[in-house]
C-alpha cells in the first residue's frame, strides 16, 4: 500500500483506504515524554466510555486493550464498510485530552499503528497479537500474571457482558464477528 507524503517529523502512514473499512490495527499511543501518574482507576473508566463511544460511533470493536503507565495498547477491528480507524483515533484522542491534561500529561504528537495483514487477522494470528498486548504488564514486571492488571479490557458495542476474564471470551468474540458477516 502506497504511504501518504507527509513532513519528516510525522510517521509514515498508509493511504486512507488502509484505516477503513474491516481494517484490524494495533495502536500505540505514547504520553508526552512517556510521563506517568496519570493511569488510575477513574481515568480507566473514562478511557472505557470514550472508547465505546468512538466504537459506535465508528462501526468498530475492541477486542482488546491494554493501559499501561506512560502508554497504551488497543486492537481495533472495523466491522463494516463504513468503519475508519483514524476517524475513531481522532476522536478518542480529542475526548480524553482534557482528562489527561487536567493530569498534566499530554499525547504524544502521534501515535503508532501496525495494520495486521490478511494472515495476522486470522484467528490464531489475532489472537497473536492480542496475547503480545495482554502479556505487556508481565513484560514490563508490574504483575506476574495479566490477569492481575486492572487495566486492560474489551470494549464490543452491544455486549456489555462480555469480558476477557471469561474463559470462552475468543469463542464468544469470534461468534460475534461472524454474525456481523451475514
Amino acid at each position: 500500500m502506497p504511504q501518504d507524503d507527509r513532513p519528516k517529523d510525522h510517521l509514515p502512514r498508509l493511504t486512507n483506504p488502509a484505516y477503513q473499512g474491516k481494517a484490524v490495527i494495533h495502536w500505540n499511543f505514547t504520553m508526552e515524554e512517556r510521563r506517568k501518574g496519570w493511569l488510575d482507576k477513574s481515568f480507566h473508566q473514562e478511557f472505557r466510555w470514550c472508547l465505546l463511544h468512538a466504537c459506535a460511533r465508528q462501526r468498530a470493536a475492541c477486542p482488546v486493550y491494554c493501559l499501561m503507565p506512560d502508554h497504551m495498547h488497543l486492537l481495533i477491528a472495523g466491522w463494516d464498510a463504513s468503519s475508519d480507524q483514524r476517524l475513531l483515533v481522532r476522536f478518542l484522542r480529542k475526548h480524553l485530552a482534557p482528562t489527561l491534561a487536567q493530569r498534566n500529561v499530554a499525547w504524544q504528537k502521534q501515535p503508532y499503528d501496525h495494520v495486521l495483514r490478511e494472515q495476522e487477522r486470522e484467528p490464531g494470528g489475532f489472537e497473536s497479537v492480542a496475547h503480545y498486548i495482554l502479556e505487556n504488564p508481565v513484560r514490563a514486571s508490574l504483575v506476574e500474571h495479566r490477569s492481575e492488571w486492572a487495566f486492560s479490557g474489551c470494549i464490543v458495542p452491544g455486549y456489555p457482558e462480555l469480558s476477557l476474564s471469561m474463559s470462552d471470551y475468543w469463542q464468544r468474540y469470534w461468534r460475534i464477528v461472524a454474525s456481523r458477516n451475514k
